[in-house]
C-alpha cells in the first residue's frame, strides 16, 4: 500500500505500514506545523541586523578490533562562519563563509563559499547565489587545468579529495554541520543519519534558558553497507583499483551492526540550535577487514562572532573548515 510522503530536514519519510499512511498524514500535518509556530517564533525574535555566527565542530572517533585486534583514534576540527541575514515568512535567508583568507582556501572551498541559502518553512532549501557558484567552479576547473570531466572524481593530494562541481555540493558541505535555523522542537520526529527510522525528540533538561532534546535509536545497518561500499569505491578509485558498485556492494552484504545512534541538541526559546551532540556505538561484524566495535562522537557548537574571535586569540590554529567533502 503505497504511504504517506513527508519531507524532514530535506528528506523523505514514507510510512511502510498499512497504518503509516495515516500515521504520515498526522506526522506531515504535526511536523508542519511545528515549524509555522517555530518559524513565527524567530521572525519575533529576529533583530534587525544580521546575526553573526561561527559553526564549530569537533569530532572524536575510536576504533578496536578488527583483523589484528588493534585500536586506533583520530579527531579534527571544523569551522564555518554563518550570518543570518533575514528571517521572514518564507524562510530563513543565511549566508555561509570560510574563515581563513582567500589565499589561505584550498580545494572545493574555493569555490564552494560565500553561498546564500534559504531554508524554507517546510524544510526545503534553496541556493539563492547559485549562478555565482557556478562562475567560481568553472574558474577554479581553469586555474587547476582540470577538464570538467574530473568532476566527482576522488583524488589525494594533501588529502582525499572529490572534485565537486555542482553548485547543490556547497549546500550538502553546510548540512554536514547539521545546524539548520529553527525547526527543531520537542516531540518532533527527526531524521537521524545511521538510525533505524526517524527518532523522537525528548526534553530531557535545559541549560542556559535553553532546552535541551535528545533522540535516540537503534543503528541502521543497511546505512553500515552502504558506507562500508561507498568507503570501498573511494579507496579503489584513489588507489587505482578496479571495482564496480556490484563489487563493492557485494563485499559488504555481510556486514550487520548493533547499537544505538543518537543526537542531543540544546534550543533556544526561538528554535535557534546552539549546540548538536551526535553520538554512536555499536558492534559491526561481517566486514571484509574483520569485527570491529567502533564508538564515534562529533559535537557543534554555535557561537557569537565575538565569542569565536576572543577563543582564537586565546588559543589560535584552531583551524577552518577542512575541505567539505561529505560523502568522505
Amino acid at each position: 500500500m503505497a504511504g504517506s510522503i513527508c519531507i524532514e530536514a530535506g528528506r523523505r519519510i514514507r510510512p511502510t505500514s498499512a497504518c503509516g499512511f495515516a500515521a504520515g498524514l498526522f506526522a506531515c500535518y504535526f511536523m508542519t506545523m511545528r515549524r509555522t509556530i517555530t518559524l513565527a517564533a524567530l521572525i519575533l525574535a529576529a533583530p534587525a541586523a544580521a546575526q553573526d555566527f561561527v559553526l564549530a565542530l569537533e569530532y572524536q572517533t575510536d576504533t578496536e578490533g578488527g583483523e589484528y585486534d588493534s585500536s586506533s583514534s583520530s579527531s579534527g576540527r571544523q569551522a564555518i562562519a554563518e550570518r543570518i541575514i533575514a528571517v521572514t515568512g518564507d524562510g530563513v535567508e543565511a549566508e555561509y563563509t570560510v574563515l581563513d583568507a582567500t589565499e589561505d582556501v584550498r580545494g572545493n572551498e574555493r569555490w564552494m563559499f560565500p553561498a546564500r541559502i534559504r531554508f524554507a518553512a517546510d524544510g526545503g532549501k534553496d541556493l539563492l547565489n547559485r549562478d555565482k557558484l557556478a562562475e567560481r567552479n568553472a574558474a577554479w576547473l581553469a586555474e587547476a587545468k582540470w577538464p570538467r570531466e574530473l568532476c566527482s572524481r576522488w583524488l589525494f593530494t594533501w588529502t582525499a579529495i572529490q572534485i565537486r562541481c555542482d553548485p547543490e555540493a556547497a549546500v550538502e558541505a553546510v548540512e554536514s554541520f547539521g545546524m539548520h535555523p529553527g525547526w527543531i522542537a520537542e516531540g518532533q520526529p527527526f531524521v537521524l543519519k545511521g538510525a533505524l527510522g526517524p527518532v523522537v525528540l525528548v526534553r530531557t533538561g535545559g541549560t542556559d534558558g535553553r532546552s535541551v532534546l535528545t533522540g535516540s535509536g537503534p543503528v541502521d545497518f543497511a546505512y553500515v553497507r552502504e558506507s562500508a561500499a561507498r568507503q570501498a569505491m573511494v579507496v579503489a578509485e584513489i588507489t587505482g583499483k578496479t571495482l564496480t558498485l556490484e563489487e563493492a556492494q557485494a563485499q559488504a552484504a555481510a556486514i550487520t551492526a548493533k547499537g544505538t545512534v543518537s543526537v542531543t541538541f540544546e534550543v533556544d526559546a526561538a528554535g535557534l540550535v546552539w549546540k548538536r551532540t551526535d553520538r554512536s556505538e555499536m558492534i559491526v561484524t561481517g566486514a571484509p577487514d574483520g569485527d570491529e566495535t567502533r564508538r564515534r562522537e562529533s559535537t557543534v557548537t554555535r557561537l557569537t562572532r565575538d565569542q569565536w574571535d576572543r577563543r582564537q586569540a586565546k588559543t589560535p590554529a584552531t583551524g577552518a573548515m577542512a575541505d567539505p567533502n561529505p560523502e568522505a
